[in-house]
């Protein structure tokens, strides 16, 4: 049965899967989403570098690239202080 995740959970998951490289490809997505809108939480909250993030302004879908994002010291300090706090 699927559950609502919070932000911090879905941020935690981004983070992860950008630092073991798992996003492959380009992603057009519904900017309601909760992957673009927590994807542009982290680039604006400079927890992520080199991710691409479309301005979603009057738009039904937006790009997202995570390809060649990497964890900013910040990003790694997130993902390393709430990762203990999950385990």
């Amino acid at each position: 049965m699927a559950h609502n995740v919070s932000r911090t959970e879905e941020l935690i998951g981004i983070l992860t899967d950008v630092s073991h490289h798992r996003f492959r490809e380009a992603r057009s997505i519904n900017p309601e989403s909760m992957l673009y809108q927590t994807t542009h939480y982290a680039v604006q909250e400079k927890l992520l570098a080199d991710a691409f993030v479309e301005d979603s302004t009057n738009r039904p879908v937006a790009s997202i690239d995570l390809r060649h994002a990497s964890l900013t010291k910040a990003g790694e300090e997130f993902l390393t202080a709430h990762q203990q706090t999950e385990a």
